[in-house]
This record gives structure tokens, C-alpha cells and sequence, in this order.
């Protein structure tokens, strides 16, 4: 009986008691992202927990469903928009480009493409401390109105 014991005593011990390998709780997050009071068409929304990778969820239509990390997670918003302005590309793309007939505007001899922009704040993208509590067995439903430019 005392080996059996010492036995499952040193089971315990090398397991861990099955804690260890348990992988972090996520749950369930949707809701929707508004822009200056629009549903934003197209973007992406991230959940972030310090030491974990991040939960990056499309929005469509200004809605969002995924799953993210139970607890307190960082709220980032990216929303970028197409503009008329123009990034210049390396020459080694521009000679693909010109090689393979490619371009936004249909010129096979463009040497830029159409630049999108941020239009979000960095209160709510690149510098965001928003904060929002992701619980386990409840809808977790979210709603964002973010003002801006």
C-alpha cells in the first residue's frame, strides 16, 4: 500500500496535477465598430494579453466574431482607407510590375500603387490603452463608436 502511494504521489508530482498543461481559457467575443458613427467596412480588431499571441479578428460591415483570451486584453482598431496618394516601390518591384503588366490603374509602366491610410486615432490603434474584460460563459458583447478625423 505505501509503494501504490508513493506511487501516485510522484505521479501527481511529474503531472503537475494537470494543471500545467492546460491550454489559456478563451471565450467567445463579437460586436460591432463604429467610425465617426458608420459601421466600418472593412477592418481588423485585436485582443492582446500580455505573454499570449494576440486574438485578430476581422470586421466586416462594422461587425465582429471571434474568440479571444479570458481576462483583461488590449483593444486595438484598424481601419484603413484608399486614397489618392501614392507610395514610390523599390526598383527591383517596379521592373516586375512592368515585366509582369501589373498595376492599380492599369499602366504596365507605373511605379507606385495607391497608398491606404490609418484612419483611426492612435488612442484606439497603434498607442491604444484600451483595456476591455473578456469573460468566461457570457456573450461578451462589444460595442465601439470611435470619433475621428
Amino acid at each position: 500500500m505505501r509503494n501504490a502511494s508513493l506511487l501516485l504521489l510522484g505521479f501527481l508530482f511529474v503531472s503537475g496535477c494537470g494543471t500545467a498543461d492546460k491550454p489559456p481559457p478563451y471565450a467567445n467575443v463579437s460586436g460591432k465598430v463604429l467610425f465617426n458613427g458608420k459601421a466600418i467596412e472593412k477592418g481588423t480588431i485585436t485582443f492582446s494579453t500580455d505573454g499570449r499571441p494576440p486574438a485578430v479578428l476581422d470586421i466586416t460591415d462594422g461587425a465582429f466574431s471571434g474568440q479571444s483570451l479570458v481576462g483583461s486584453n488590449k483593444v486595438s482598431i484598424s481601419y484603413r482607407r484608399k486614397t489618392n496618394r501614392t507610395m514610390n516601390l523599390p526598383p527591383d518591384v517596379q521592373e516586375r510590375l512592368k515585366h509582369e503588366g501589373e498595376s492599380r490603374n492599369g499602366n504596365p509602366n507605373a511605379q507606385s500603387v495607391p497608398e491606404g491610410e490609418e484612419m483611426i486615432p492612435p488612442e484606439w490603434g497603434s498607442s491604444t490603452k484600451q483595456m476591455r474584460v473578456i469573460e468566461s460563459g457570457v456573450a461578451n458583447q462589444l460595442e465601439f463608436d470611435i470619433k475621428g478625423k
